[in-house]
């Protein structure tokens, strides 16, 4: 798995957190089906890391990371209720290059996903709180 070499000590320990319960893939056919980084399949427990797309993007350590803190937030959502659910964050600003993230991935799933997506979009900067609401929803 050539995404674990980017993990900082954050990501390494949310890794470490939810590596039992998750599997981990790379660069599956969903990599090349749609422009993204990540993915979380709920239903089969199953974390995809578009790792080439990372790298030929450049600066992999920062989005990798930022790829297992949004996917993780996910895993977080499907923990508190046994499906994807928004985790009940309000007041969630986003600076407009993640408003514009957040429109692509919404029209990629759906946009019943929109409160889901916001919500993972909003802690992919933030390690601390993903791993506070991964403890708290499944761990």
């Amino acid at each position: 798995m050539d995404f674990l070499l980017y993990l900082s000590p954050s990501g390494n320990e949310i890794y470490q957190t939810i590596s039992k319960k998750i599997k981990f893939v790379e660069n599956t056919p969903i990599c090349r089906k749609y422009d993204i980084y990540g993915w979380f399949d709920s239903k089969s427990k199953t974390m995809t890391f578009c790792t080439n797309r990372i790298k030929f993007n450049g600066n992999a350590s920062h989005y990798i990371n930022e790829t297992l803190y949004h996917e993780s937030a996910h895993v977080a959502q499907s923990c508190k209720n046994n499906k994807l659910v928004p985790l009940g964050l309000s007041s969630i600003n986003l600076p407009p290059n993640k408003e514009s993230d957040l429109k692509k991935a919404t029209s990629i799933t759906n946009l019943n996903s929109y409160k889901v997506e916001r919500e993972a979009f909003w802690l992919e900067d933030k390690p601390k709180k993903v791993l506070y609401y991964l403890k708290k929803f499944c761990f």
